[in-house]
């Protein structure tokens, strides 16, 4: 069934009303609810004998769950609203969750809690709130939907959100001609909550719950980007729509509020969070956090996401877990960590975890000089179209290099070009030859200066790659989207690492464990990956050994952002501040001499003095 709902979704995927009305009216036939008093979801019913609806019912073997229901509904938001408002589906798991860890706290006033969900989409979270103030109070769904507030940008998303809650309550046996919602169309980032009397007397909401929505830094139009830099929060250079989010649902939380999301765990460390790992520190609110890791919580979306709760009424600390999936579905005993703001450093990002772990870290990143103090990190080179520029010679001779591009045989000057080289791939010196490929080079240096070939120079010198460049030139003056301001065509998209040379150890964007490749190959650029550059072999030598130790391996799977299958990120921020461990000479001959990577391992862990 599921694939033919998809199939439907995306056959009337420019006909929401349409969608709304076929899900709306499975959902109660398939409960034998055929007539309803209710005005909104009467005009939402299709007839009896309409043949789509009489084929899906009588494919359906059981009725439309709830669940199944807001997954339709979540599915059939138009793909243009998924990119720019970051709408997906939150597990129904996870809205429990929240709801009740934060309504315990509300045990004696239920009856007047205010609630909202400021990025409410299609309800599923007031939808939770309902059903809970239901239970925990028996007022009916007429007295209760008043206290449910919501908002999103979408008008699709809070029609829809009026119908869930309308069918929740006809389905309980509450049917009547209409319902008084507080679920309204507008851009969270600038709503004034306060111009609603009800809110205004409370002196704010009770309850903030929802999945903030996370859209990228470079989908935000220009007037969401103007009002977020004009947060607290948005200091902090290119911020995602998620990260204002915090602070605006905490301001609309009255003095005792409580404020209860499922977000994105990166603001941890982003540098683009730093605003707001700099605004929750200057409140001081008690804050619990459950970090799911690199678990993948949300389904078809590669997103790492924590569970962040705040109590607005108590200046404290942090309260850090760990937790699965599994953990919050069994209801297994959650064991927190305390963490004290002054503990953590704002800037360059938070170390949540336990005592023991971060005494590790303190002590690994004080012990000696930090990476970047001593060695100089550099990314590799941009050109902005990788496959016109690197290829891979399947014969060379004297002057040429000669390869495949697009079912026919090129070649290009030999003197044009230079060895290159993608880290990523590498995980061992053996591996270097095999994955050498080579780069049209179009610079030229001259008194220590580096310099983009004349085109006409170009053209008479290295007439072979000028012609191949030549065919491709449309693809080439398109990078940046058509707006970028080179020299000539054929440079590269960026000027960064053009002139970078020396000997090197090389390492990946990510990995699962630390690989750092030492070459000699001084002329040698790199792309996809980074190099340490030293003018000492024996140097890097010894750091390669260090850098590949469990004491490395350690501090990257506690301090750096996490990715799927165990991969963690190698990102220059994350592996900058790792000290490097002073070594005697006779240390540092004693560490080349081992071979074994337990002895080596015994080495460096004496030296950190730490154990893991």
């Amino acid at each position: 069934m599921k694939k033919l709902f998809e199939h439907i979704v995306l056959e009337y995927s420019d006909d929401n009303l349409f969608l709304d009305q076929l899900f709306t009216t499975l959902y109660l036939y398939s409960r034998n609810i055929y007539e309803v008093n209710n005005d909104l979801i009467k005009s939402y019913l299709l007839p009896q004998t309409n043949k789509l609806v009489l084929e899906l019912l009588a494919q359906m073997d059981s009725e439309l769950s709830t669940k199944k229901l807001i997954e339709l509904f979540e599915i059939a938001i138009p793909k243009n609203e998924k990119q720019t408002n970051g709408a997906i589906y939150t597990p129904s798991f996870i809205k429990k969750y929240i709801i009740d860890n934060t309504f315990n706290r509300f045990s004696e006033k239920l009856d007047s809690i205010l609630i909202a969900d400021i990025s409410c989409g299609c309800g599923a979270f007031l939808y939770s709130a309902a059903k809970k103030l239901k239970l925990e109070t028996g007022k009916p769904y007429k007295e209760i939907f008043p206290q449910l507030y919501g908002l999103d940008i979408s008008g699709n998303s809070v029609q829809r959100a009026k119908i869930l809650l309308s069918i929740l309550a006809i389905t309980e046996g509450e049917d009547q001609n209409s319902y008084e919602f507080n679920i309204f169309q507008g851009n969270s980032l600038d709503y004034n909550w306060f111009k609603v009397k009800k809110i205004y007397e409370n002196n704010g909401f009770d309850l903030v719950v929802g999945n903030p929505p996370y859209v990228r830094a470079k989908n935000l139009d220009p007037k969401s980007k103007e009002i977020i830099k004009s947060l607290k929060v948005g200091s902090s250079g290119n911020i995602d729509l998620y990260i204002p989010f915090f602070e605006i649902g905490i301001n609309i939380l009255n003095e005792n509020g409580i404020l209860g999301y499922i977000t994105v765990n990166s603001f941890f460390k982003s540098v683009n969070a730093r605003g707001l790992r700099n605004y929750l520190s200057e409140k001081r609110y008690s804050i619990d956090i459950i970090n799911f890791g690199n678990e993948q919580i949300f389904e078809n979306r590669l997103t790492y996401t924590c569970l962040f709760f705040v109590d607005k009424a108590i200046v404290g600390n942090i309260s850090y877990a760990r937790a699965t999936s599994n953990d919050i579905k069994n209801k297994e005993c959650i064991d927190f960590s305390i963490l004290q703001y002054d503990d953590l450093n704002h800037h360059r990002g938070w170390l949540l975890s336990n005592s023991v772990t971060v005494s590790n870290i303190n002590k690994i990143e004080n012990t000696g000089s930090t990476l970047d103090e001593l060695y100089i990190i550099k990314n590799g080179i941009a050109t902005l179209s990788n496959d016109i520029f690197i290829f891979k010679p399947i014969r060379e001779d004297n002057d040429y290099y000669y390869f495949f591009k697009d079912k026919a045989e090129r070649q290009v000057e030999k003197l044009i070009c230079k060895d290159i080289i993608k880290p990523n791939v590498l995980k061992s010196e053996d591996d270097i030859d095999p994955a050498m490929e080579k780069i049209i080079f179009p610079y030229l240096k001259t008194k220590e200066v580096l310099q983009l070939l004349e085109e006409d120079f170009f053209n008479k010198e290295y007439p072979f790659a000028f012609k191949y460049l030549s065919d491709y030139k449309t693809q080439l003056n398109e990078r940046d989207k058509g707006n970028g301001k080179y020299k000539e065509w054929f440079a590269f998209g960026r000027t960064q690492a053009l002139a970078d040379s020396g000997l090197k150890l090389l390492f990946p964007y990510m990995a699962k464990r630390p690989h750092f490749v030492f070459t000699n190959n001084a002329e040698m650029l790199i792309y996809c990956g980074y190099a340490i550059f030293s003018k000492s072999e024996r140097e890097l030598l010894i750091l390669k050994k260090i850098l590949e130790s469990d004491v490395f391996d350690y501090y990257i799977r506690n301090t750096s952002k996490p990715y799927s299958s165990n991969y963690y990120s190698y990102a220059k921020n994350y592996v900058k501040h790792f000290g490097v461990c002073e070594l005697s000479s006779s240390e540092e001959d004693e560490l080349l001499s081992l071979d074994c990577t337990e002895k080596i391992n015994a080495f460096i862990l004496n030296k950190y003095q730490i154990t893991i």
